[in-house]
């Protein structure tokens, strides 16, 4: 049965770190006018059956011959609403904001994901220009709002262009086939291709920490003022960003969404004579939300919280695959924005916390 081949292959490719972190990226199935596609927050390592729902695809082409407020929040709520009168009879799930996409790319199965290898190229200068280089028939999609946006974008570009793979910037890759084993040779591919072009790749060897009293003081400082448990990290990278502001600048914002939603819209870099906790106040006073991830300058990285710490990793590792493709490109600050403000990213936040 399809439905079974693609919970296999949906947790096999989320126990990957390399392809996805946490509750990111999505899979679907179309059989008999039915799509399976992930429900919001789930995460894919650990999906079973009722991390799915069930979708008409019938009502679902309907969207698109429908009108909709060209003010964000409203149409979006306009657009969840229809989606989720789409759902089969007894479906409670709430279906994962990319369901649109998935329903009209013409192919059996779809898998979305964000490796930080594709996204060195999706959040680079001149990735679009690499694509185009390295993929001779694959869509890039400029950075545009998710959700009912990004599906009409892609549905247009797929009007133009019949393309089983498909690059968002600042976002991930859609991968489409009909056999799961034709998708895992194009991921297989497109891996392969981008790193043949590296220049060079992260090292996360770890360092001794010299300053131990002070990390451990840091450390206990931010469990309190954050109230929840505090990682803390020291590595080659780490030590390399944290040199001085300069160093630090291909990790002071958000490559993607999924940044955002785990490791917050910016990370917090403090100066090594500065005070931690003032600093972290002051985030607070400006941003309205504390820092999840605090970077000290020559001591450590400090991740308030389990989830931010892989996230920001996975941004470290996204700037040094950048520098083979002409530097970082974070994502702008109106989207930014948009996706801190987004009540689908909000509620994707709350169900992966629980």
């Amino acid at each position: 049965m399809s439905f079974t081949q693609l919970l296999e292959h949906s947790r096999r490719y989320g126990a990957d770190s390399s392809y996805v972190l946490l509750g990111g990226g999505n899979t679907s199935c179309k059989e008999e006018g039915i799509l399976y596609v992930k429900a919001s927050g789930h995460a894919l390592a650990t999906i079973g059956a009722d991390g799915f729902v069930r979708m008409d695809l019938s009502k679902m082409e309907k969207i698109w011959s429908k009108q909709y407020s060209s003010d964000d929040e409203k149409r979006e709520e306009e657009v969840l609403s229809f989606m989720m009168e789409c759902r089969l009879e007894g479906e409670s799930a709430r279906p994962s904001v990319e369901a649109l996409l998935h329903a009209l790319l013409p192919f059996r199965y779809v898998i979305h994901l964000h490796p930080a290898l594709v996204n060195g190229i999706t959040c680079a200068q001149e990735g679009k220009e690499a694509v185009a280089r390295l993929f001779e028939n694959a869509i890039w999609i400029d950075l545009v709002k998710p959700g009912f946006i990004l599906a009409n974008v892609v549905r247009k570009e797929m009007e133009k262009q019949l393309s089983s793979l498909i690059f968002l910037q600042n976002h991930g890759i859609f991968v489409g086939g009909d056999t799961l084993e034709e998708i895992d040779e194009i991921y297989r591919l497109v891996m392969q291709s981008i790193e043949q072009k590296l220049i060079r790749k992260p090292d996360f060897s770890e360092l001794a920490i010299l300053e131990q009293e002070k990390v451990e003081k840091t450390k206990a400082e931010l469990a309190s003022y954050s109230q929840c448990a505090v990682q803390v990290a020291w590595n080659k990278e780490f030590a390399r960003c944290l040199a001085d502001e300069s160093s630090f600048y291909p990790v002071s914002s958000a490559f993607t969404p999924d940044h955002i939603v785990y490791a917050g819209f910016k990370p917090l870099y403090v100066h090594k004579d500065e005070n931690v906790l003032e600093a972290c106040k002051t985030y607070a006073s400006e941003y309205g939300v504390q820092p999840k991830i605090v970077c000290v300058q020559e001591l450590g990285v400090f991740s308030l919280g389990e989830k931010p710490m892989p996230l920001f990793l996975d941004s470290v590792a996204i700037s040094v695959y950048t520098e083979s493709f002409g530097g970082p490109r974070f994502m702008d600050d109106a989207m930014i924005d948009f996706i801190r403000n987004w009540e689908v990213e909000k509620y994707r936040a709350q169900v992966a916390s629980t």
